[in-house]
């Protein structure tokens, strides 16, 4: 028996090169070299077996297998002929729409523009184009630091994306509480390679930081904003900052470059292009928003309409370069058109979208406290005065949802039921809102009290009956807590994400519950945390219960459902009350889109569907048992929905609910005003010329201006 004897000295050169092999291999995955890791971690196994070590082996060996591409002469293909060479595999597996946006984002670079905005429609797959072109850059070695900018409850799924189309891409987080973690992310970036990624709230806080290397200012190749809508006010603090973080080249990405005036579009070309592209944002709003705004009117004059339409013509001309936008509606004309046999991977087509218009009564309760409401002579002092009306408005808007969601003392006062709550504990403020509860409240009168939630909850017990699931969209909480308390009462399986679940592994469960569990049939979100960021095509029904003031927010909503991956045909409901501030706001909402289509290419000259006089009356109460804007629509686009006999059965039902019609939202727009809308004489066609030149070379102007500033300042 031969005995062998392990010296301390030799355990402590085993520890020693079983640490080295594991540092070697470390450093070899974040410098890309996964062959060469393998073998290290293979050899510091082979010293010391651990489960950690041959977990790392086994993920790096299912990363080469994701990168074992074809090593042929066509290894690398041309996007759209572009310049731009991608990995054949990665190629292959893009959509064609989404080929030209990344040929798009390469022209950008190649043409020595320093900025654009990639604005398809919601669900079109930007995520992706933008790791396809960084993925190309990182291969040619044309771009070393890469910042990418995004709502926190994004980043997790770009970090996922990522590592799914781009694995060789080093990829690293600015975020969480750890400032030591967070500066090696920073520090491993900026001195060899990669992409980092951040919030809109980090960078609020760090743009400093993010623009130094040591003690040298930092220049990133590419700032990159998801959600870039967020930096539309110019003014903001959250615009100022992303603005602060120098970079040779800057791209957006958002589905809504324009959600409520042509000053948004302002600012978003403002950062992307440097300031070198509009000019000043007070030239931009003379020569441009303000006729463009004016010849959307019903009541503009001939003249007025004339010139808005050569602005409008001329303003996108400017930013056509920079600027690519696609819809769903139009990638699927687009396909259906022309069958190209040779492309290697079509979009999947997209099921049938019908968004309705749902015009519901005021319950009596509702419609005697709102007209009490705008008879105040605190009303009328305020229609006198300059002052913005803005806290009444949403006083009326929370009587058209629910009068429950007025305060404790307002609801006493308006003669709701308040049992359990002596008159003496609300008007002494013993109760705060944050404490009125609303379970003292029978479920019965909660319902008597709103017409929209007696309109909601048949809706929703016949769509569980049918098997649909169903998203449902509020602005308030508060409104959802109500929705909630009625839906258990009824026993219905539902799930809610709100402002209040912070934890992004926890929205993530919540959506994964919803997505693949056939027992939950509704999905309670508040439109601003709900509608970005989430893919729930498991939905095939959407609720939108208050409309917003911004057209844009509603449409992130709905598209939640409505992406790639929806196999089913998808219904919206928008419930409206009739005669209320509500069918006021949905008339804004048509006249704020009707301007976006004619800016942004959408739509060339959209039907004027209303007056400005119209959408200036908010504080009438018109006949609350009809709606002029239904009857208006109706006679418009009444010949022009697709249905099926399936649908036209559910319309049917629809009818049968406490409701005064339908309208199609989907349709709107379909109508374009004639194109005769010349100048009347020679005079007024040399005048229209002349205010289009001027104001081109304006912004020209002012740009060179930035530009020579820029080159000075470098």
């Amino acid at each position: 028996m031969v005995t062998v004897v392990v010296t301390k000295a030799q355990t402590r050169g085993q520890v020693e090169k079983y640490q080295r092999f594991v540092a070697q291999a470390e450093e070899e995955a974040e410098n890309g070299n996964l062959e060469e890791s393998v073998k290290l971690y293979s050899q510091a196994n082979q010293i010391q077996p651990r489960k950690s070590v041959e977990g790392r082996i086994k993920r790096l060996e299912e990363e080469l297998a994701v990168l074992s591409w074809d090593q042929e002469s066509d290894e690398y293909v041309d996007v759209c002929q572009s310049g731009l060479l991608l990995y054949k595999k990665m190629h292959d597996q893009l959509f064609e729409h989404q080929k030209e946006g990344v040929a798009f984002l390469y022209s950008l670079y190649r043409d020595r523009r320093k900025g654009g905005i990639l604005a398809d429609d919601m669900g079109l797959g930007k995520t992706v184009q933008i790791i396809a072109f960084l993925s190309g850059m990182f291969d040619a070695e044309l771009v070393h630091s890469v910042l990418l900018i995004m709502p926190v409850t994004l980043v997790s799924n770009w970090k996922q994306e990522f590592a799914k189309w781009a694995p060789g891409v080093r990829v690293r987080v600015f975020h969480g509480t750890s400032k030591r973690e967070r500066s090696e992310s920073l520090e491993q970036i900026q001195n060899k390679k990669g992409v980092l990624l951040t919030s809109y709230q980090m960078v609020l806080a760090n743009s400093e930081k993010l623009s130094r290397l040591g003690q040298s200012n930092f220049v990133w190749d590419y700032v990159i904003l998801d959600e870039a809508h967020k930096i539309k006010t110019p003014s903001a603090k959250t615009t100022k900052s992303v603005h602060a973080i120098p970079a040779q080249n800057r791209l957006l990405l958002t589905g809504t470059p324009v959600q409520n005036n042509l000053r948004e579009l302002w600012a978003l070309f403002d950062f992307a292009c440097q300031g070198e592209l509009l000019g000043t944002a007070k030239t931009f709003r003379m020569e441009y928003e303000n006729p463009i705004t004016k010849a959307r009117e019903k009541d503009a004059t001939p003249g007025e309409k004339a010139l808005g339409l050569k602005i409008s013509e001329n303003l996108m001309t400017i930013i056509q370069p920079h600027f690519l936008r696609r819809s769903k509606d139009e990638i699927q004309k687009l396909k259906s058109g022309k069958r190209n046999k040779n492309a290697m991977l079509q979009m999947p087509p997209l099921p049938r979208k019908n968004d309705f218009i749902v015009w519901v009564y005021l319950a009596p309760t509702q419609e005697e406290i709102y007209k009490n409401f705008i008879s105040l002579d605190h009303i009328k002092e305020l229609l006198m005065t300059s002052r913005s009306p803005l806290a009444e408005l949403t006083v009326l808007k929370k009587l058209c949802d629910h009068p429950r969601l007025l305060s404790a003392q307002a609801c006493l006062q308006l003669g709701l039921e308040v049992s359990d709550y002596s008159e003496q504990q609300v008007e002494d403020g013993t109760i705060s809102s944050r404490h009125w509860e609303i379970n003292h409240v029978s479920d019965e009168v909660l319902i008597e009290e709103c017409g929209k939630l007696r309109f909601l909850i048949a809706l929703l017990e016949n769509l569980q009956e049918e098997g649909h699931k169903t998203l449902v969209f509020s602005q308030s909480r508060k409104m959802l807590d109500i929705i909630e308390r009625i839906l258990t009462q009824r026993h219905f399986k539902l799930i809610r994400i709100d402002g209040t679940v912070t934890s992004l592994a926890e929205r993530e469960e919540r959506i994964g519950i919803f997505q693949n569990d056939k027992g939950y049939s509704v999905f309670l979100l508040t439109t601003q945390v709900g509608g970005v960021g989430l893919t729930l095509t498991a939905a095939t029904r959407v609720v939108i219960f208050d409309p917003s003031w911004n057209p844009a927010t509603d449409s992130q909503a709905v598209d939640r459902a409505y992406r790639i991956g929806q196999k089913e045909n998808v219904i919206i409901y928008r419930l409206i009350t009739c005669g209320t501030v509500e069918e006021k706001i949905y008339r804004r909402q048509v006249f704020k889109g009707s301007i976006i289509r004619q800016s942004t290419g959408d739509d060339k000259n959209p039907y004027r569907y209303f007056t400005m006089q119209e959408l200036k009356e908010l504080f009438i109460l018109e006949d609350t048992t009809t709606s002029a804007t239904q009857l208006q629509l109706q006679s418009l686009h009444a010949t022009q929905r697709k249905s099926d006999p399936k649908l036209d059965e559910h319309i049917a039902y629809l009818h049968s609910l406490e409701m005064f019609g339908i309208s199609d939202h989907d349709l709107m727009y379909t109508c374009e005003t004639g194109h005769d809308e010349e100048a009347e004489d020679e005079e007024a066609h040399q005048y229209i010329e002349h205010r289009v030149q001027k104001a081109q070379e304006l912004v020209q102007l002012e740009s060179q201006l930035v530009n020579r500033k820029h080159q000075k300042c470098p």
